[in-house]
């Protein structure tokens, strides 16, 4: 497993996952996080269904899981939409990751991930992870881009 690191897009797994961190990349060129709102889904077909959108709650931080792709939802075998990652077994390195994305205002990338938190672990799986901000300052929502390998 690679720890995450300075995002390069020679180095993601997928077409979804290269196109969703270009338009992320194109919106950081106007100096700003980009927010939900900015994000199309229409606009990235090869990537929606390895989408997961996770609310950022403040004091104390939480994580909920707002929306699953099916392909993510297919992958795992189980549908985390409105899980806590604090009350699922198996998360603390998502939990350690979303604060790194949260504390950095950066995007992140891993590869050869093993799924501890599904009940079908013996995948791997590559993740893209984007802060969101509606206000411009502080994170409010995550973006991943999974492709199981």
């Amino acid at each position: 497993m690679t720890e995450a690191t300075e995002v390069q897009s020679s180095e993601l797994h997928s077409d979804g996952q290269r196109a969703v961190f270009a338009w992320y990349c194109g919106i950081l060129e106007q100096g700003r996080l980009p927010s939900r709102a900015d994000f199309e889904p229409l606009d990235f077909p090869e990537a929606l269904a390895n989408l997961v959108l996770v609310d950022v709650e403040q004091a104390p931080r939480r994580y909920r899981t707002r929306l699953v792709g099916t392909a993510v939802t297919d992958a795992t075998g189980q549908d985390g939409t409105g899980n806590y990652f604090d009350e699922v077994e198996g998360t603390k390195r998502a939990i350690e990751r979303a604060d790194h994305a949260v504390s950095s205002y950066r995007p992140g990338f891993e590869s050869g991930v093993p799924m501890t938190w599904s009940p079908k672990d013996y995948k791997l799986y590559s993740i893209l992870s984007l802060p969101l901000s509606s206000d411009g300052e502080t994170v409010d929502m995550l973006m991943y881009c999974l492709y199981f390998e």
